[in-house]
């Protein structure tokens, strides 16, 4: 039996006090592998190989995209391409045409057609990046400020995770939600230690929020019977 709702329920950062204490991203992530099953646990372990800052191959991301689940499928795709789109930026800011398209198809990773039709989930489409992502990010990538530019960035990867979870109430996309986010935490509280504030404030206040408005939808649905 999953436990989703006790786990959203008992987060650490949602317990009186609790954003006077350390954010300590791995206790937590074991506090939540702790009440779940072994299929949620290979999942949050699978998820979170993004964020650990080693180099990802072709064949995690293919797995990726045939991931039970949907935040998976949609945040490694949406990483894929702005690794993709980082390789391709560097390459022309560095090296005159000809090269940095060589570079950029040597280094970027795209993935095998499915072999069953290049059949694709419709709402995967919505880690797609638009024209307007593309040269927001592009932008960006040229930003010499390096802090400034990652901040954006996470930022960018930030709102992304929300509107990749807008309908997700207490299931393990909502749990694997909330760990990326504290990846993010966790990464600028030893980076910027301001900002790592800000961002864990915020991230406390979208899982209050996420709590709330579960119960009201759990009181109406109880007083229409």
């Amino acid at each position: 039996m999953n436990n989703y709702h006790y786990i959203i329920a008992s987060l650490p950062v949602l317990s009186k006090g609790g954003e006077d204490r350390s954010f300590n991203l791995a206790k937590i992530k074991e506090e939540i592998k702790a009440q779940c099953s072994q299929k949620d646990i290979e999942a949050i372990d699978f998820f979170c190989r993004i964020f650990d800052g080693g180099n990802l191959d072709k064949e995690y991301y293919q797995k990726a995209q045939s991931s039970s689940s949907r935040l998976t499928r949609l945040y490694s795709k949406l990483d894929r391409q702005v690794r993709n789109l980082m390789v391709s930026s560097a390459s022309q800011r560095l090296y005159p045409p000809q090269k940095a398209e060589e570079l950029a198809k040597r280094y970027q990773i795209e993935l095998e057609p499915d072999p069953y039709g290049d059949y694709v989930e419709p709402s995967d489409t919505e880690a797609d990046l638009l024209a307007s992502d593309r040269q927001a990010l592009s932008s960006l990538f040229a930003e010499e400020n390096i802090v400034a530019k990652e901040k954006h960035l996470d930022e960018y990867k930030w709102d992304k995770i929300n509107a990749f979870t807008t309908l997700d109430f207490f299931n393990i996309d909502c749990i694997l939600a909330f760990l990326a986010k504290g990846h993010l935490v966790d990464r600028w509280l030893k980076l910027d230690a301001g900002e790592g504030k800000h961002l864990f404030r915020k991230l406390v206040a979208e899982v209050r929020g996420t709590f709330d408005k579960q119960k009201l939808k759990y009181t109406i649905d109880e007083n229409n019977g």
